[in-house]
């Protein structure tokens, strides 16, 4: 007999117990819960009887209460398909990370179960406390705050900036500076905690222009990404009919809502400078860090939920206009493309997000085909035969024997078979 049963992330079948069963639990317990099933083989699918599951029950109950710390909310039930019996241990998100076997948290990784990394430890152990790490407490004594006090004012009067504005805006944790406040200071110490900027030439060995803020506030690393884009991203004059008309290569407010969500939601517990890309055809923003816990791709892109991973320095730029709404960031992105045929696009990874915002008056027309593919690449990320056809005009042979000669050539691959194959740069 086969049941209808795939392993996915938060889904997981095992023919029968072993005591690996209880890192996944683990793993669940730290994220979005799940299921695993025992009585399933997970090659062929077919369904294998457990044998006194009601023994085996009891036996799994007293593994995971004796062997994960701290217990786990889960559940054990047994599932008959005709005449036989399976168990399903469903494993419920806990309020209490992390949740360690054998002094070892662990994760999911598509299907696999894998140890945690420090970083997603310290993320976990900070859930369980509910709290944000900008909300971390310093041992800062002296910090400056005359950039913050600027751009308060510039939104709202403050005739006084004074201990009691900073306490007000969450900038003390226990009567200390925590490290928002080290992030908004004037000065601090994270020199790995900046932003690189980098204009590129023709080729990626070619540097235009370059800016790297480090050791600085987060408002003045805003401040410069401001400055680079208007420094070399300047409005162009279009001639249409008898009309001149400005245009912006990059629409300004999605380059800026990239910036501000970049600087708000980074992982400030990976040691690494957001950096901004700019090329002729696109700018890429990458920030350090994938999607907060609680977060999915579809909730991201869809911009159906907001999970802020600095409370902090989110509720801040907020206040100061920096951050229009919570939870529309992605959405004002694609708005700012509205009428274009170039559309943004968004990779996201474990440890990053990259936003690559396409040069709408970028044109190729003048390259040779290969060229204009990899154009197409840069900005798409990854494309399918029907995306060349288009392109180019050409038929879909023609189509195939550019993609084949640019993947002979090792610049792109291929990825899939048959109609859901899509080609990538190497």
């Amino acid at each position: 007999m086969n049941v209808n049963f795939i392993e996915t992330k938060n889904k997981e079948l095992k023919r029968e117990y072993t005591d690996s069963i209880l890192k996944t639990i683990s793993a669940f317990a730290n994220y979005e819960g799940g299921q695993i099933f025992i009585g399933i083989d997970d090659k062929n699918k077919e369904l294998v009887d457990v044998v006194d599951y009601a023994k085996l029950k009891l036996k799994i109950e007293n593994k995971i209460n004796d062997s994960i710390t701290p217990r786990p909310r889960y559940e054990i039930n047994a599932l008959s398909y005709g005449e036989k019996t399976i168990l399903e241990i469903l494993v419920y998100p806990g309020p209490n990370k992390p949740y360690m076997y054998k002094g070892v948290a662990y994760q999911r990784s598509d299907t696999s179960t894998i140890p945690v990394d420090q970083t997603s430890l310290v993320e976990l152990s900070l859930k369980g406390k509910n709290i944000s790490y900008d909300q971390l407490e310093t041992n800062e004594e002296e910090l400056q705050f005359t950039v913050l006090d600027k751009k308060l004012n510039e939104v709202r009067t403050v005739s006084n900036f004074n201990k009691d504005i900073l306490i007000t805006l969450g900038l003390f944790t226990n009567d200390k500076y925590n490290i928002a406040a080290s992030l908004l200071a004037d000065k601090n110490n994270f020199k790995t905690l900046g932003i690189d900027i980098v204009r590129f030439g023709q080729t990626i060995s070619e540097f235009i222009d370059r800016k790297t803020i480090v050791g600085e506030s987060i408002l003045l690393q805003y401040d410069g990404a401001i400055e680079m884009f208007a420094k070399h991203y300047p409005d162009i004059e279009i001639v249409t009919g008898m009309k001149r008309i400005k245009k912006q290569p990059v629409p300004y407010e999605a380059y800026r809502e990239a910036i501000a969500n970049a600087i708000a939601h980074r992982n400030y517990l990976i040691p690494s400078n957001i950096q901004i890309k700019m090329y002729n055809n696109r700018i890429e923003v990458i920030s350090p860090g994938g999607l907060p816990n609680g977060l999915t791709k579809e909730n991201y892109l869809k911009d159906n939920l907001s999970v802020p991973r600095n409370t902090i320095i989110s509720q801040i730029l907020h206040i100061l206009g920096i951050i229009e709404k919570f939870g529309t960031g992605i959405r004002r992105i694609n708005e700012a493309y509205f009428g274009y045929d170039k559309k943004p696009s968004f990779v996201i990874k474990d440890n990053f997000i990259k936003v690559i915002l396409p040069n709408i008056l970028f044109n190729d027309e003048d390259k040779n085909e290969e060229a204009r593919i990899l154009n197409l690449i840069d900005i798409k990320t990854e494309i399918t035969r029907q995306d060349v056809e288009n392109l180019l005009s050409v038929n879909k042979a023609k189509a195939v024997e550019l993609l084949n000669k640019l993947k002979e050539d090792c610049l792109i691959e291929s990825i899939g078979t048959g109609k859901n194959v899509v080609y990538q740069k190497k």
